[in-house]
């Protein structure tokens, strides 16, 4: 193996390794569900199904692979390991992976890192309450109406961070829900006033780099919410995953959400059925949302659930509130509609056993 100490980044250095490459059979199913199954399986540490989906995409979408592995790795580890955040953005560059043995050699070492990372998904949790979140409802009408100047200010000033966190989505140009057309934004000047608001020049280096690629949301939050955790707190505790059922298709059935044509219509069937969930939804949601509250729902108590969570105080609590809040409604219990998922998930996994 041959690379350039003098030209090439020095984390990528982390790709040089001797280990043989795996070979591996591609998943025969769609492109969305690989990503699907990519995500779930380095969530929960899979490396068998996280590996193989990442083939399959390799084969059919090398572009989309590489978006997605940087979308995931600010998603999903974030903040439980920066240094693998660093490693998988580095690697979008197609010349440099090339030094080490080329896309799949890469891409299967990435796939591996992440699965074995530490895992924080705070900065996901924090985009879904200032997105939904009820309470935060006022507060997201009032910044709508803030122009770019203030937004920045309000970014610098290191104020309280859900409402420094809006700021940041509508100053960096993101597209979201709460995005305001015609609006003026400026991506540069909001990761500056982050830099100038004290967060890490590094992160906020590698937030940039990540925006470029993906231009997601998540990326700019990252920065912000480094200055709520305490580097030094690594303790980390697996989530209590429901047993997995393997489908008719030898998948498992976590990997059908809905971002898959397969997932959305296991879960359409569901709302079908006699259960207490779809009956909730049919009494107190209109039919337009009904999907869309069952799906967000599924994720919080399956689909997004992650092997070695980094524990912080302000995680946990975000993770709280993006329980709680991700549907938009002010409920009495919102634990309980999340057990009602939870008790009806065997016949969700009825009809997601059927894919085929």
């Amino acid at each position: 193996m041959r690379f350039d100490l003098f030209t090439t980044d020095p984390v990528l250095l982390l790709l040089a390794s001797d280990r043989t490459v795996p070979t591996v059979e591609p998943l025969p199913v769609s492109p969305w569900v690989a990503m699907s199954a990519m995500q779930k399986g380095i969530r929960r540490g899979d490396v068998d199904l996280a590996t193989r989906a990442a083939a399959t995409l390799l084969k059919s979408d090398p572009a989309k692979l590489w978006r997605r592995l940087v979308g995931i790795v600010f998603e999903d580890v974030g903040l439980g390991s920066l240094e693998t955040v660093r490693l998988v953005t580095a690697a979008t560059d197609r010349s440099a992976r090339q030094q080490f043995g080329g896309d799949w050699a890469v891409s299967s070492l990435l796939v591996e890192r992440m699965c074995a990372a530490p895992k924080c998904r705070a900065t996901d949790d924090l985009f879904l309450t200032i997105s939904h979140h009820h309470e935060l409802a006022e507060l997201r009408a009032s910044l709508a109406g803030v122009d770019l100047t203030e937004h920045l200010s309000r970014i610098s000033e290191r104020g309280a961070l859900l409402g420094a966190s809006l700021s940041v989505l509508h100053a960096s140009g993101v597209r979201w829900t709460g995005q305001v057309p015609g609006q003026a934004s400026d991506a540069k000047s909001a990761f500056a006033a982050m830099r100038s608001e004290g967060a890490d020049h590094s992160i906020v280096a590698l937030a940039s780099q990540g925006f470029r690629v993906t231009r997601e949301a998540l990326p700019p939050l990252l920065p912000l919410l480094s200055l709520a955790r305490s580097f030094g707190d690594r303790t980390t505790q697996d989530d209590e995953f429901p047993s997995v059922v393997v489908g008719r298709n030898g998948l498992p059935t976590y990997v059908y959400d809905a971002f898959s044509w397969e997932g959305k219509a296991a879960l359409s069937r569901f709302l079908k059925r006699d259960t207490a969930t779809g009956r909730w939804l049919r009494k107190h949601i209109t039919a337009e949302r009904r999907f869309s509250v069952l799906a967000g729902g599924l994720f919080r108590i399956d689909g997004g659930l992650v092997r070695q969570r980094v524990m912080w105080p302000c995680a946990m609590t975000l993770r709280w509130l993006a329980d709680s809040g991700y549907h938009s409604m002010k409920l009495s219990d919102p634990a309980a509609f999340l057990d009602m998922i939870r008790a009806d998930l065997p016949t969700i996994d009825e009809e997601r056993a059927d894919v085929r």
